[in-house]
Order: C-alpha cells, then structure tokens, then sequence
C-alpha cells in the first residue's frame, strides 16, 4: 500500500492537532481562516483514513527534525485600532499579491509597521502557507538576516549546511508571505539574501519595510505617506487622534475636530507624533499641546515601558540619524534653516560647501530622500527638497550640539538677503509665485537676525525688503509691520524714513 502524500500545510495541521489544538487555535497559529483548517482536517482524514479527530492526533509527528520549518507563528497582536490608510490598505495587498518584492518605505515614525500588519492580515488567505513577521531590529550582524528568518520559520541547523540553505530547502515548495520589518540597518544583508531566496523560492512573497529602499532591482517600492489631513476635523489624521485621546479617558469633543484637524497640521500628519500628543491630551488639552509644539521633542515622548525606539519622536530620529555616514549628517543638520521647499543650489550654499562641491550635495540630499528623511518636491524651476517641522527642530537641536547654528543661520540669512534683493529688481508674471516660495525663509531669517545684535544692520535691510516685497504682493498689514520693525532696528535717518513708509502703508490701508 503507497503512502498517502500531504502537502506541506497538511503537515502543519496535523503537526498541531498532535497539539489537541482546536481548529480555531489553528487557524491563529498559522494565521489561515478556520474554514481553511476544517478543509485540511477533512482531507487529513481522508487521506490517512481515520475516523476522527483524536485518531489523527496520534498519527501527529514528533518534534520537528532539524531543516524542516515548522509552523509559522501568528502576526504579532497589534495591542491598538488600527485607523485610516484606507487607500494604502488597498493598494499596498494589491500590490503585494502581484509581485515578489514589495518595501514600504518612510520616514520612522509614519506607520509603516502597523500598516503591513494591516496588510498581512488582509492577505494571509492568499497564501496556502500563512504569514511570518520577522523583526530585524535585534540583528545588527548583516550576515544574520537569514538565520533571524530561520529562527522566526522554526528551521533549524543541519549537519554540513549552513542556516541559510537549510531556509532555503525548508521554504522551496512553500507558498507563504515573509513580513521583513525594519531593513534599514541591515540593508546590506537584507538585499543579498532576498535575492537568493525568492530565486530558489517561487511561492514565497515578501512584504519588507524600511526607511529607504533595498535596492534590488526587482524591488517594488511603497511610498507611505504621512497621515492623511484631507478634510480636516473628518480627516484619517483626526479620526487617529481622537480614538487614541479617548483611550487615555476623555474623548474630544465634536466641536473640538478643527483644532485637532490643526494640531495634526502642525505635527506633518506623522503617525507617531499624532498618538504621543492624543496621549498627553487629557493633562494639557488642545491650548497645552498647541503652546507646546514649539518644541516638538521635549513635548512627544511616551511613558518610560515604551518600546525604546519609539519611546519619543526625538528616539525615532536618533535612530534614523546614527543610521547615516558624518558628511550625511551635516547636510541634514545644516538644511534645517530652510523652512520652505530648496534648490540643491540653495542647499551647498547655506550648508557652506564650495561651488565645486555642488554635485556631491545634490548626492547627499538623494541619499536623505532614499532614507525618508527630506520629501521630495518637484517644481517647475526645478527638483526641491523639503523636511517636516519636526525633523528641523531636530536638525537645529543638532547644530547647535555641533557648534555651527550661527554659522549656518548667517548663511541663511545672507542667502535670504540676495534672494530678496533679486525679487525686488526682477518682476514678471511669475514673481508672486517666486515671492511665495521664499517668504517663510524671510521671515524666519528675519526674526533670528532681530534678536541679535551683531546682525542688526542685516536685520533691518531685510525688513525694508520684506516691507517692498509684501507691499508690492498686496500684504499691506505685514507692509506696514515690516516698515515699524526696520524703524526699530535702524538709527537716525533711516529709522525715520522707515516709520514714513509705513505711516504711508497705515494710509493706504485705511484708504482701503
């Protein structure tokens, strides 16, 4: 009489039902759906021709040689909601179903490990062989990304093979889906070994995350965004603040949705930044958390049982910071002056870099982009770069621990002083849009240049410019404060002639 044959998640079953797990317990434990493990049992009872249940059990092996994988463990129980990325959801599963290799790649912080959970439930009944989530934040060896695998796959070592054939023979004839979290460190270990595994492998799929892309030319990356602010006080970004402020004991409020619409503005719609403030909500209220997020870091840190590296928004940048080579770190910190998107042009010149070196910041500023850590603008005047508010704020934090603040700030304010300059001689149809472009970075030099008295003459030429500037772009209220400003920062006839213009401007309003 032949052996009957059963396939690889037949054995799984029946390697768990020696267990005296019931179907349920199953079904979680390889994360497929119950109805899954019932059509397995039947079979299994066909296939061995027993009667029942506690039959099957006793024909249930023994522990499982080494090589073989057993059963893969169940995602990880997310302990919150899961709120939003509606649209993500869906096309991150599309995406994943359709190709070998796909890497969700964002700045720490955004979600991306929530989100591929998400996905990973929606899909897992895709694959016959369930779901494995392996977390790559222990390993720093990147040699040990495959037996990191292989311990979350339950293979083990053999005689005269090395952990990663043994994964590689174990997962040959498996149709599973392998959830790689946190690949940015590892990077380097992480492509090599995909390559070979989904070679050797055909039915395995890999969902990875990541702060920049694996680079591997079969490689479909996934950009995640920050959380959603379309429609304000009903946006993704609200909807996650309120559910996780009403965990800490009292909910806001439905009249209260537009504050939060612009709390969650201020903080980038950055996942992590919006659950850290809902959790400060019940001490410090709407008016606290807005007067606070002047200092962002101080501000959003968790409890100290949280996970280390996101115990606070300032953790997560510290990873993501140590994560990148010195000449890197530099033009992060020093691209912290620009409020508003920048050229890689305007970048060497703030950054303080020679004009030969032109090229090797436009290289710099793609690396941070690949690592998340600057957004990407296109314009019609060019390729910009942009960091959130919260990355600024770290960036200066680190200026200022690196003794460059006040040199890196001059600069921006000499490159605010020659860019205003040129507004005020150029005209065109396109200088509202040039003029909008620059304004925040005037008036952010503007306000540091005033509160020092080194750069008073400085300061005050700005303001005269920004008062022209803002006359000519109709802003004649923040005219007539930039005349009053100049006035104060003059002496002599030049704070005179400035209090002048803006009497002028004031008459001009009131005529308005």
């Amino acid at each position: 009489m032949s052996t009957p044959v059963i396939s690889a998640r037949e054995a799984d079953v029946l390697a768990l039902l020696g267990e005296h797990l019931s179907n349920a317990e199953i079904a979680a434990r390889l994360f497929i759906s119950v109805r899954t493990v019932e059509s397995h049992v039947s079979s299994l009872l066909r296939k061995l021709e027993v009667p029942d249940r506690r039959a099957l059990s006793r024909r249930a092996p023994g522990p499982t040689p080494a090589g073989q994988a057993r059963p893969a463990p169940a995602l990880p129980a997310p302990l919150t909601a899961f709120v939003g990325r509606t649209r993500e959801r869906g096309e991150l599963a599309t995406a994943v179903t359709e190709r070998r290799l796909v890497t969700a790649v964002g700045l720490g912080g955004v979600g991306k490990t929530r989100l591929a959970l998400a996905v990973a439930a929606d899909v897992a009944g895709d694959f016959a062989d369930g779901v494995c989530f392996v977390d790559l934040v222990p390993v720093a060896d990147p040699g040990r990304v495959g037996a990191a695998v292989a311990a979350a796959m339950g293979v083990g070592e053999q005689p005269g093979r090395g952990i990663d054939d043994a994964l590689v023979a174990a997962l040959a004839d498996r149709q599973a889906l392998l959830v790689l979290d946190n690949c940015e460190q590892v990077r380097d270990g992480v492509a090599p070994f995909l390559e070979r595994l989904l070679v050797s492998c055909p039915g395995i799929r890999v969902l990875a995350t990541s702060r920049a892309r694996l680079m591997v030319p079969f490689e479909w990356v996934f950009p995640v965004p920050p959380l959603s602010r379309v429609g304000g006080g009903e946006s993704e970004a609200v909807a996650l603040f309120r559910e996780r402020a009403a965990a800490v004991g009292r909910a806001p409020a439905p009249a209260e949705r537009d504050r939060i619409a612009a709390l969650c503005e201020r903080l980038d719609g950055m996942a992590l930044a919006i659950e850290l403030a809902a959790a400060r909500w019940s001490t410090l209220g709407l008016d606290g958390l807005a007067a606070g997020l002047g200092d962002q870091l101080r501000i959003l840190a968790g409890g100290p049982r949280a996970d280390g590296r996101h115990r606070s928004v300032r953790a997560v940048l510290d990873w993501s910071h140590d994560l990148l080579e010195p000449q890197d770190r530099a033009l992060l910190r020093r691209v912290s002056a620009f409020v508003a998107p920048f050229t890689a042009e305007a970048a060497a010149e703030v950054a303080g870099f020679a004009p030969l070196e032109a090229a090797a910041v436009t290289d710099g500023l793609g690396r941070l982009a690949e690592q998340s850590l600057l957004a990407v603008t296109p314009s019609d005047t060019g390729t910009r770069y942009q960091a959130l508010e919260t990355l600024r704020q770290y960036g200066t934090e680190r200026l200022a621990d690196a003794g460059e603040l006040d040199d890196v700030r001059s600069r921006h304010l000499a490159w605010c002083l020659t860019g205003a300059a040129g507004l005020r001689e150029g005209g065109g149809p396109h200088w509202r849009a040039r003029f909008d472009a620059v304004a925040e970075d005037l008036r952010a030099a503007l306000a540091w240049a005033a509160g020092r008295p080194e750069q008073r003459a400085d300061a005050c030429r700005l303001a005269l410019s920004m008062a022209e500037l803002a006359f000519t772009r109709n802003l004649l209220g923040e005219a007539q404060q930039r005349y009053e400003q100049a006035a104060v920062l003059a002496a002599g006839p030049d704070a005179a002639a400035a209090l002048r213009q803006a009497a002028g401007v004031a008459g001009c309003r009131r005529l308005g």
